[in-house]
């Protein structure tokens, strides 16, 4: 009778652990993978290229000057000065353009709006789950149940110029990335097949 009641509670027990309707750890794991196993890479935004900006411009962080500098750095573009002249508004202008590895692995975006100019980004790696942090306790509204869920993740596949330091400090988030420092959230949704992605 003993073995029968141990028997019944470890079956329970098992039962408990695999429903995949739990909110823990396990079953927002195997959401936020399979979110992201499907997600785009990280990527840097989005600049047309030749671009221009100020040298005067060294240390703003709204302004393009610091980041054309990493770029070149990091062998993805060359830089030429111009100016000061009418065409330059009486300014000295820094002009950076792609080099042929620039050109090579620049992710162009479906929509080109400017004609001499070439727009896209520079894409530096996957992210893979690391830890779950932490959930909002699940919600229900009408029939549907949801969450937000807190992760850090790492970058996997990461090119060689990811690694600059001048970008690095220019983009936060590359910083951060290449750091082991991300983390993101994820808002999921609780179905038949258990807790999936809500978007």
């Amino acid at each position: 009778m003993i073995a029968l009641v141990v028997s019944i509670a470890a079956v329970s027990s098992l039962t408990a652990c695999s429903n995949r309707s739990t909110a823990n750890e396990e079953n927002f794991s195997a959401a936020v993978k399979q979110k992201l196993a499907s997600s785009p890479q990280r990527c840097l935004p989005a600049v047309s290229w030749p671009a221009s900006a100020e040298p005067a411009d060294h240390g703003n962080p709204y302004a393009f000057y610091d980041a054309g500098v990493g770029f070149v750095s990091a062998g993805l573009a060359t830089v030429k000065e111009a100016g000061p002249n009418a065409s330059t508004n009486f300014r000295k202008k820094a002009i950076f353009s792609l080099t042929d590895e620039g050109k090579k692995i620049l992710v162009r975006e479906p929509y080109q709006p400017y004609p001499d100019q070439q727009t896209g980004r520079f894409c530096y790696g996957n992210t893979k789950l690391t830890k779950i942090l932490k959930w909002d306790s699940p919600v229900t509204i009408g029939s549907a149940t949801g969450t937000t869920v807190y992760y850090a993740y790492e970058i996997t596949d990461a090119p060689k110029w990811a690694a600059n330091e001048q970008l690095r400090a220019t983009y936060q988030d590359l910083g951060n990335d290449m750091a082991g420092k991300g983390q993101a959230t994820l808002p999921v949704t609780l179905t038949n097949e258990g807790w999936q992605a809500a978007n």
